[in-house]
């Protein structure tokens, strides 16, 4: 092993720097990338939501309509007991199948993984300087503290 051109301290202190660095610029990306998932949510929500009223005001005149027809063989009670009965059963099966399938989804953050899939790579490489370095060279990044080359800022 060749012998340190820098005093250990130095080297260590850098390394440090270029670390935490480094985990503000992915805590950045990933604030970034949320704010954009938030935003285009939202957009998303309130589109959807402004067709709500006119929705709700048909479908209870739908229902009061068919409650009405089925009083003609039925007591008026028991028409609109069943149309309710209906009506809160469908509705139950719609929100647990929307529940389950909200628990089961993910926020995706495809920029962040992909800057920690290459920060691990990179980590390999400074731990076997043997194997070959990458592209994006392990000394070149400790040679200017708080730097990757491999990272644009955006």
């Amino acid at each position: 092993m060749p012998p340190a051109t820098v005093p250990s301290r130095d080297a260590l202190h850098r390394l440090l720097d270029a670390l935490q660095t480094l985990i503000r610029e992915h805590l950045a990306l990933a604030r970034v990338e949320l704010k954009h998932d938030l935003r285009t949510m939202g957009r998303d929500l309130a589109t959807g939501a402004a067709g709500v009223p006119p929705l709700a005001a048909g479908f209870l005149l739908l229902m009061f309509a068919i409650a009405s027809l089925l009083s003609i063989w039925l007591p008026a009670w028991a028409a609109f007991g069943i149309v309710a009965l209906v009506n809160l059963v469908a509705g139950g099966a719609i929100t647990l199948s929307g529940s389950r399938r909200i628990a089961h989804s993910r926020i995706e953050l495809p920029c962040t993984a992909e800057e920690i899939r290459r920060d691990r790579e990179w980590m390999a490489a400074l731990k076997n300087p043997a194997g070959g370095s990458p592209a994006n060279a392990p000394a070149a990044a400790l040679s200017q503290p708080g730097s990757r080359p491999d990272v644009t800022p955006q």
